[in-house]
């Protein structure tokens, strides 16, 4: 019994170590960062070392989970969005999963062996029950975590594209051609948005295609509807012999007035968030001022 018991806690604490180190990795080393803000540019799949990749165990687990569902729930196209936002490869998303899972099912086993250490008894049904939900539950919540870091990543892909506008239009105010302006402007910072874009335009050019289709292309894969409408502005002016620079300009504007209100919406939601608990604090505190005399009116009622 007693081996059960340390087997079942040896488990269920290697899973939540694994999940806990995997949803939130351990921080960049500052020397990492410092190196990585200098670099031009990365390879497309992402930062992570292929042999790291290859001997990780979730990913592991996670060719393992697509070989058997053979990619069914996995590859849906907001899911897909999500990962490429997030630079993260479906593995290691679904070996996140896997990982989850497992930790939500040995809560049954564990509670299990805590009752049964209490010197309780308890039915069958529960524990069974509860490896079920934790189950569920568990596989659910990468999803979760996904769309929330997702998100994000695209407020901030709108942040940095509002800064590339901004550049692309000085360009263009400066007589330069829309092609060539929109690859200088992408060179112009070294986050990931501005890699991406230049990615994009750089491909674009050396492939001949319209540099317009390529940016519509790249929102379209992340899921980012701004880009997408700055791609299809920029090729309706240059088909119908509009000014780019006045459409873009519209476009910077339209942007940064939409970012502006949702930043006023997000403190306006959160100011309201905070009315509760600072009502609870007050009310506390009157309690904590009003106790003394409280007790000294008790006190006194009570004597001859």
């Amino acid at each position: 019994m007693i081996v059960i018991v340390v087997a079942a806690a040896v488990g269920f604490a290697a899973g939540m170590w694994l999940l806990v180190s995997t949803l939130w990795p351990a921080p960049t080393p500052l020397a990492t960062a410092l190196q990585r803000l200098h670099t031009p540019g990365l390879p497309r799949p992402l930062q992570v070392p292929s042999t790291a990749t290859e001997r990780s165990v979730t990913v592991t687990a996670g060719r393992w989970l697509l070989r058997r569902v053979k990619g069914a729930g996995f590859n849906d196209e907001r899911l897909l969005s999500d990962l490429e936002v997030v630079h993260r490869p479906v593995e290691v998303h679904a070996g996140v999963t896997v990982v989850a899972a497992v930790a939500g099912l040995l809560a049954g086993p564990i509670v299990w062996a805590i009752v049964v250490l209490a010197g309780t008894t308890l039915p069958l049904l529960v524990p069974v029950w509860m490896s079920l939900l934790g189950m569920c539950v568990g596989a659910a919540m990468p999803r979760l975590v996904l769309r929330g870091e997702a998100a994000k990543a695209r407020a901030d892909f709108r942040h940095a594209l509002g800064a590339y506008l901004d550049v692309l239009v000085l360009l263009l105010a400066a007589q330069e051609g829309p092609e060539g302006a929109m690859e200088t402007a992408a060179r112009a910072g070294n986050g990931s948005a501005f890699m991406e874009i230049r990615r994009a335009t750089v491909a674009a050019r050396l492939s001949g295609e319209p540099v317009w289709d390529a940016l519509d292309a790249l929102g379209r894969r992340l899921g980012v509807l701004e880009l997408r409408e700055v791609a299809a502005a920029g090729s309706l002016a240059g088909e119908h012999g509009a000014a780019v620079r006045k459409s873009l300009i519209a476009k910077a504007r339209a942007l940064r007035t939409t970012s502006l209100a949702a930043a006023e919406s997000n403190a306006r939601r959160r100011s309201q968030a905070m009315f509760a608990p600072v009502v609870l604090m007050g009310f506390a505190f009157i309690l904590f001022l009003l106790y003394p005399l409280l007790s000294n009116i008790q006190i006194g009622g009570t004597g001859p």
